[in-house]
């Protein structure tokens, strides 16, 4: 049925944002705790012994880049602070979320069958960023392979775009399952698109 995959805004314009790009520790931390909870702002809502289990285990498995305890524990403090900054100054964007929870190979089928029937160019190409972002996450600090997909404001118009052609009941008729996680999809690029933010992207 395909793997998980992750959604999550993130505000270009935020501080956030900003530290992503050049703290490594921080942006590790951030791609360690993605796929946790019900999204990266939600993260220190979960249970606390659950979530003091997580970093524990983040904390030894990235203990090069974190070095010290207290140095790990600092970087945690600050993440807190700016997810709780980022939440006062971009309402709602704990919530601008989505996940395709074992449908993305069936949405992918079905969405490039619909831009291919549309005649859209480069519709393989298309859909694959769709789903997985055109770029990545602190691109000068984490490989490709360490890192989140990002799909770019460019990216999050033009998907918001495509999303407003195409009538989600029409696409999964019959099939409930793939529906819902679709719409949900697709709500979140069109919010994203219109809020002017960017989208973060894990396989999960």
């Amino acid at each position: 049925m395909g793997v998980s995959v992750l959604y999550s805004a993130i505000p270009p314009g935020s501080t956030l944002y900003a530290r992503l790009q050049r703290e490594k520790a921080l942006s590790t931390l951030v791609v360690s705790l993605f796929p946790y909870g019900c999204g990266i702002f939600r993260f220190f809502e979960i249970d606390p012994e659950e979530i003091n289990e997580i970093l524990e285990d983040v904390i030894e498995t990235h203990q090069e880049t974190f070095g010290s305890e207290l140095e790990a524990d600092r970087v945690i403090a600050q993440l807190r602070s700016e997810l709780r900054l980022t939440r006062q100054a971009y309402p709602g964007i704990e919530d601008r979320t989505a996940s395709l929870e074992k449908t993305s190979v069936e949405i992918e089928k079905r969405l490039l069958q619909e831009l291919s029937r549309r005649k859209f160019a480069n519709a393989d190409e298309i859909v694959e960023k769709l789903m997985f972002g055109d770029q990545t996450l602190a691109p000068t600090l984490l490989s490709t392979e360490e890192s989140l997909g990002l799909i770019s404001l460019g990216l999050v118009s033009e998907g918001a775009s495509i999303f407003r052609q195409i009538d989600p009941e029409t696409l999964f008729a019959r099939n409930e399952w793939c529906f819902e996680d679709f719409e949900r999809w697709r709500n979140l690029y069109l919010s994203a698109a219109e809020k002017n933010e960017e989208i973060l992207v894990a396989v999960a």
